[in-house]
C-alpha cells in the first residue's frame, strides 16, 4: 500500500489570479476543482493509503468532507511542502508525489506507472514521457522536451519517492526544481560536461540517473513512461483551454 502526497500549491499564480481562485489547484473545469480530478483515482484506489494534500490550508479544507484526506499548509518550496506532508505521515516509506494539475489522469496511468517502478528497490523514481506519445495524445499541447540518446522525452508528473530520504535531499532537491522548466540549467547542475554532452545530445538515461543520484544522495531511476497522461498539466492559460475542450468533449482525441 502507498500513500500518496498531492501537491495543491500556490505556484501558477498567475493562472490562479486570472480564474479567480486562491490555488490553481482549485481552478474549475466542467464544475469541478481541477485537483478533484486527481483526488476521484485516488481515492478510489485499494493500493492508496493516507493521502494528504498540501495547498492553501484554509481554502482546501472543504475538500475533508468530500474525501479521506488529510490537508497541509504549503510551506513555500516543493521541497519544503514534501517535507510537511511526509513528516505528517511518518511512515518512512515510499509515497507517490503528484501534481494537482493533471485532470486526465487515468487509474491506468497511475497503475502503469507505480508498476514500472516495482520492487521500489530505488529511492526516487521519475517519469519520462516521449515526445511522440504525448503528442499523438493531446495534439497541440506545448511541453519542454530534452533530447537524450534513447529518444526525446518530456517529465510527468507523478513520483515515487522513499520518505526516509527526503530531509537529507531536499537542499539539492530546491535548486534542481528551481531550474525544472529550464533543460539546460538543470543539467548544468551536474557539471558543464554534462551540459556539453546536453547541447550534443549525446547525454544518456543511465548517465543522468548516475549523476542525478550523487547530486542528491540517493539512488534515482527514470522510468520510461508511454502514459501521456502524466505528462499532460496545467501550467498555462494555453492548457487550461486544451483541457476545456477535451473534458467538455470538443477535442476528440
Amino acid at each position: 500500500m502507498l500513500d500518496c502526497i498531492v501537491l495543491a500549491g500556490g505556484e501558477g499564480g498567475e493562472l490562479a489570479e486570472q480564474e479567480g481562485v486562491a490555488g490553481k489547484a482549485l481552478i474549475e473545469l466542467a464544475g469541478k476543482e481541477m485537483v478533484c480530478y486527481v483526488l476521484d483515482i485516488l481515492c478510489a484506489m485499494e493500493e492508496v493509503g493516507r493521502v494528504v494534500l498540501v495547498g492553501p490550508r484554509d481554502e482546501l479544507l472543504f475538500l475533508t468532507k468530500r474525501y479521506p484526506v488529510d490537508v497541509v499548509a504549503e510551506q513555500g518550496s516543493i521541497p519544503q511542502n514534501l517535507l510537511a506532508a511526509s513528516r505528517l505521515l511518518n511512515s518512512g516509506r515510499h509515497a507517490m508525489i503528484i501534481s494537482a494539475d493533471i485532470p486526465m489522469l487515468t487509474r491506468g496511468a497511475v497503475d502503469g506507472f507505480i508498476n514500472k517502478c516495482r520492487p521500489f528497490d530505488c529511492d526516487f523514481y521519475y517519469p519520462i514521457s516521449p515526445q511522440d506519445k504525448l503528442e499523438n495524445r493531446f495534439p497541440g499541447m506545448q511541453r519542454t522536451y530534452v533530447t537524450l540518446q534513447e529518444g526525446t522525452f518530456t517529465g510527468g508528473n507523478i513520483f515515487l519517492a522513499n520518505t526516509a530520504v527526503i530531509e537529507s535531499a531536499a537542499p539539492a532537491l530546491e535548486r534542481f526544481l528551481a531550474n525544472r522548466k529550464n533543460p539546460l540549467k538543470m543539467v548544468s547542475l551536474l557539471g558543464a560536461g554534462f551540459a556539453l554532452k546536453f547541447l550534443t545530445k549525446k547525454l544518456t538515461i543511465a548517465e543522468l540517473e548516475k549523476h542525478f543520484s550523487s547530486l542528491l544522495n540517493l539512488k534515482a531511476r527514470a522510468v520510461i513512461c508511454d502514459f501521456a497522461e502524466i505528462g499532460f498539466d496545467v501550467d498555462k492559460s494555453s492548457d487550461l483551454e486544451l483541457a476545456r475542450r477535451i473534458i467538455a468533449g470538443d477535442n476528440k482525441m
